[in-house]
């Protein structure tokens, strides 16, 4: 067992995830659970998380306040709503438009 300091910031959002873990599961969770839940879920690039915040912060009459909250709208959106034609990853592609 290690004891880490963290600032206030992170010190609420770890408790937070630790809520939600234990709403989920309906047992007892710690924060090393907590942890192990964010890392789980981290398959986002650090420019795409940059890029997000910045959609969020540009275009906030949208309701969005987490990235989290956005990411999963989006990720929910995509599934119910597949497209026949999916955008290209090339971006020379896209900007040809």
């Amino acid at each position: 067992m290690k004891t880490l300091k963290i600032s206030d910031e992170a010190h609420a959002k770890l408790t937070s995830v630790v809520g939600r873990l234990i709403a989920e599961t309906g047992k007892m969770k710690t924060y090393s659970d907590a942890i192990e839940a964010i890392l789980r879920k981290s398959v986002m690039l650090p420019e795409l998380l940059d890029e997000v915040e910045s959609f969020i912060r540009d275009n906030a009459e949208l309701g969005y306040i987490t990235k989290e909250e956005f990411i999963q709208e989006a990720v929910h959106f995509r599934l119910t709503y597949p497209s026949e034609e999916k955008p290209s990853r090339d971006p020379e592609m896209q900007k040809r438009g």
